[in-house]
């Protein structure tokens, strides 16, 4: 009886897990983007160490289900470090609604942090990254773009 009660409460938890081999995407406050921001954790499913600057991490975003085209000016990267097999690559993704010259520090295990100008309307809004091959499941955000008198 208890091994059956002991294999429920094991079912039971794996059913609510994340899959990890997935991005994975969670809000991001701030003081400094004017705009939403995120926390995306994406696993290195390659056979491969990898550098925290290639271009594998985060290659596109999907915004409301249309995949957004890639900045004509990409950030260099900065300091980088190895990921190694199983580890995760983690960033800071701010959608910006203004240009802004400032970019903050990484924080909290990031290891990179960009910006994206795109003018996200009022309301309920869906982002998914592709890290590698594979897409996050859609992250609901909702985003009020009033601002203060």
């Amino acid at each position: 009886m208890r091994f059956i009660a002991l294999v429920l409460i094991l079912l039971a938890g794996s059913l609510f897990a994340q899959d990890r081999s997935k991005p994975q995407i969670s809000a991001f406050f701030d003081r400094i983007d004017d705009g939403p921001a995120f926390f995306i954790e994406c696993p290195n499913t390659s056979e491969e160490t990898l550098s925290s600057g290639a271009e594998r991490w985060i290659k596109a975003i999907r915004i409301d289900g249309a995949v957004e085209p890639e900045p004509e000016l990409l950030m260099p990267q900065g300091l980088t470090t190895k990921v190694a097999p199983r580890e995760i690559w983690r960033g800071i993704l701010a959608l910006r609604q203004s240009e802004r010259s400032y970019f903050p520090a990484v924080k909290f295990g990031a290891m990179r942090r960009s910006a994206r100008v795109l003018t996200i309307t009022e309301g309920k809004h869906t982002l998914a990254v592709e890290c590698g091959e594979v897409w996050s499941t859609d992250f609901t955000f909702y985003w009020d773009g009033e601002t203060s008198p």
